[in-house]
């Protein structure tokens, strides 16, 4: 007899957004990404400006770092000025060693 066992697909990462205010809550990794719909973060850069707050990220891998330029790019396709707030700790070291400083727009609120 064989058993199959299947992981509970849970999300462990939520985009949740007001007007132009974004904020991601839990792990920005490689296997949570998947589940931010292109409808959930287009909802946020509609506007002309935006905001984003990571304060609730709990991990974070390269994938989710590269996913946070993928939003900047299609942010600047649609004309707009998307601002990251609130970058943890983990962030901050990954974007250090992966040597893109400065690249993401940044504001400390």
């Amino acid at each position: 007899m064989i058993h199959e066992y299947r992981r509970s697909v849970v999300s462990e990462l939520s985009l949740i957004v007001a007007e132009n205010k974004g904020a991601l809550i839990g792990k920005l990794t490689r296997h949570e990404i998947l589940n931010i719909t292109e409808k959930n973060y287009l909802s946020l850069i509609s506007n002309s400006t935006a905001i984003l707050d990571l304060n609730k990220i709990t991990k974070v891998d390269t994938a989710g770092l590269a996913w946070l330029f993928y939003i900047l790019e299609q942010a600047n396709d649609a004309a707009c000025k998307l601002i990251f707030i609130n970058l943890p700790e983990k962030l901050n070291k990954l974007i250090e060693l992966s040597c893109v400083d400065g690249f993401l727009p940044s504001a400390v609120e």
